[in-house]
């Protein structure tokens, strides 16, 4: 099962807002808006963790691992969510390969329209068609070469 890092957190009193040495906050699933069912925690080492998380005499708590990305805590009277930058960074690099392969293909697609529209279009070359000595030819969409039909001396030239 995939768990992520969090940072230990720092536990401060509801009221005064000052640091809270040997205070408690319980750990939920984010989506728990019950508040019903505590996570299983580990430490860094995978070992488990009680749950609630009990500050030091520092008021920090322990850096513990979840099994959700992102979590919601709940301790004297406060509740409020925490994120694994593990997670976010997961997510980050996840974005950019997603938005590197759409550009990727947006830049295929685009050298594939333009191939299919000068297939389409066809070629050809400019002359004076008042000069006599000359005639026309243009390639078409299917790939005939097609010669001025008001010339008498020409020939129909297929590719």
């Amino acid at each position: 099962m995939t768990t992520y890092p969090f940072e230990a957190p720092l536990f401060v009193d509801a009221v005064t807002f000052t640091r809270a040495p040997n205070a408690q906050i319980t750990i939920y699933d984010e989506l728990d808006l019950a508040s019903a069912t505590p996570l299983i925690l580990t430490d860094p080492n995978g070992l488990n963790l009680a749950n609630p998380l009990t500050s030091s005499p520092d008021a920090f708590g322990p850096n513990f691992r979840a099994p959700s990305p992102r979590v919601k805590w709940s301790g004297g009277g406060l509740t409020g969510f925490l994120s694994s930058p593990t997670a976010v960074l997961d997510e980050a690099k996840a974005a950019k390969v997603a938005a590197e392969t759409a550009g990727a293909s947006a830049v295929a697609a685009q050298a594939a329209a333009e191939a299919a529209a000068a297939t389409a279009t066809g070629g050809g070359v400019a002359v004076n068609p008042t000069d006599t000595d000359s005639f026309i030819i243009t390639t078409k969409s299917d790939g005939s070469v097609i010669v001025s039909p008001s010339d008498s001396d020409a020939y129909i030239i297929t590719l």
